[in-house]
């Protein structure tokens, strides 16, 4: 059976909800993404490696919902999002050529509010599956891949922060 909105739910706000979080999955993705590739000198390489797969594989979930419960893609938001993660990469961090230590403690504070954010759409679809039509324990797992997401990013961060605000890194 096919996914079907309840006439309880109001569509219009649903689907700004949903697009909103579509939108935001699209910049999370391309910046994890971007991690991925620059941090590949760290313990956390094959860590970020999978987490960019996973919210690769949760994006492109998210976007077949959306097209499933006959929601419109509100393009000019995932335009947004996708400029607003490339300027926050613009940044005057006193490092023309190389990176300063100090992005792997900012972006993964950055990850790490995104995945917060998509924890609660989970728990929120969780909440509305049955006026959904949907499988409530799907979106049980997805947070739980959301909360172990949070413990890896957490671990990055702790890594980041004991390196960057040392004069001598790796201190």
């Amino acid at each position: 059976m096919a996914p079907q909105i309840s006439s309880k739910i109001d569509k219009k706000l649903f689907g700004l909800y949903l697009s909103d979080h579509l939108a935001g999955a699209t910049a999370g993705q391309g910046r994890i993404e971007r991690m991925a590739r620059d941090f590949t000198d760290t313990p956390f390489r094959s860590e970020l490696e999978s987490l960019a797969t996973q919210i690769r594989e949760e994006r492109e979930y998210l976007n077949g919902l959306v097209g499933d419960l006959g929601l419109p893609r509100r393009t000019p938001r995932k335009a947004a999002a996708w400029v607003a993660e490339r300027a926050g990469r613009l940044k005057l961090n006193g490092r023309v050529v190389r990176r300063s230590p100090l992005t792997l403690v900012l972006e993964s504070e950055v990850m790490r509010s995104a995945v917060m954010g998509k924890l609660g759409l989970w728990q929120t679809l969780q909440d509305l599956s049955g006026d959904l039509g949907l499988d409530g324990s799907r979106f049980d797992r997805l947070a739980t891949t959301a909360r172990d997401q949070i413990a890896t990013l957490d671990r990055v961060h702790e890594y980041g922060r004991r390196r960057s605000f040392y004069t001598n890194q790796g201190s």
